[in-house]
C-alpha cells in the first residue's frame, strides 16, 4: 500500500515565504555550501569518527554556539580523535572515554555515551569501516533519495545509540545528504504549526524508521512541489526558529 501525498498552494507558500526570508542566515548559507556543492572530498575514518562522536554528544544537549559541546568539537587535537582511542588499550578505553568526557563536561549520560562510542569503535574497527565509508563515499557525487535513505539505514543498523535523527546528522554534518534530514523539535514545531500535515508529529513515534520515513517522504515530497531540496528547508526552519528551543 502507497501514501499519496496532496501538496497544497498554502503548503508550497508556507515553505516559499520561509526561504525567502531565510535565504541570507549563515546557517542557510552554510547548507548551500556544505551539502549542495560538488565534488566533495572522500569521507576517512578519522572524519566519520569524530563527527559521530560530536553527534551523539548533542543528544538531548544543548550544542549552540559558545556551548561546552561547542568548545569541545572545536578544540585542535580533537579530544577523542580516532588516533588517540586507537591508542588507548582494549581494557581501559571506555573508562578513558567517559573521564574525557567528564573533564570536559560534555555529554548527559556521560557512562552510556562512553559505552556506545566503545562498542561502536569494536565494531568498526573489527571489519565495519569498509561498508559504512564506502556507504557515505556512494553519496560524494549528486546522489538520489533512495541511495541517501539506503546509507542512513545503515548507519542505524549497525551503530549503537543512532536511531533515523541520528543517522541523518551525521551525514548532514559531513556534507553528503540532500534529501535525507534530521527531524527534529524544530522541524516538528514548524510542521505543527503551519499544519503541513493531517497529523501532528511527535518526537516519540519518529524513533520507528518507518514512521521517520513517512514523514520525511511528505517533506521530500513538498520540497520536490517548491524546487527546493530538504536540507534547505531544514536550515531555514533552524534559522527562524533561532532560541526557540
Amino acid at each position: 500500500m502507497k501514501c499519496v501525498w496532496h501538496v497544497s498552494d498554502a503548503d508550497v507558500d508556507a515553505v516559499k515565504q520561509l526561504l525567502a526570508s531565510e535565504q541570507k542566515h549563515p546557517w542557510v548559507q552554510n547548507s548551500y555550501r556544505r551539502n549542495l556543492r560538488y565534488p566533495k572530498a572522500e569521507v576517512s575514518q578519522s572524519a566519520f569518527w569524530e563527527v559521530l562522536v560530536c553527534m551523539r554528544l548533542t543528544t538531548l544537549a544543548w550544542s549552540g554556539e559558545g556551548s561546552r559541546i561547542d568548545v569541545f568539537q572545536r578544540s585542535k587535537p580533537f579530544p577523542l580523535s580516532l588516533d588517540r582511542v586507537l591508542a588507548e588499550s582494549a581494557s581501559v578505553r571506555e573508562e578513558w572515554i567517559h573521564q574525557t568526557l567528564t573533564i570536559n563536561m560534555v555529554g548527559t549520560h556521560r557512562k552510556k555515551i562512553a559505552a556506545e562510542l566503545s562498542k561502536n569503535f569494536v565494531t568498526l574497527d573489527g571489519g565495519l569501516w569498509a561498508k559504512i565509508l564506502e556507504g557515505c563515499n556512494s553519496l560524494i557525487s549528486e546522489s538520489d533519495i533512495c541511495k541517501e535513505r539506503r546509507v542512513a539505514d545503515l548507519l542505524q543498523d549497525h551503530l549503537l545509540g543512532i536511531g533515523p535523527k541520528q543517522a541523518r546528522n551525521i551525514l548532514q554534518d559531513l556534507g553528503l545528504t540532500r534529501f535525507e534530514i534530521p527531524i527534529d523539535s524544530r522541524v516538528m514545531k514548524w510542521i505543527n504549526s503551519n499544519n503541513i500535515l493531517p497529523l501532528q508529529v511527535t518526537s516519540a513515534a519518529l524513533s520507528d524508521r518507518n514512521y521517520y520515513h513517512f514523514i520525511l517522504d511528505a517533506i521530500q515530497e513538498l520540497c520536490k512541489n517548491c524546487e527546493t531540496f530538504p536540507c534547505l528547508l531544514d536550515a531555514s526552519i533552524f534559522s527562524s526558529l533561532e532560541g526557540a528551543g
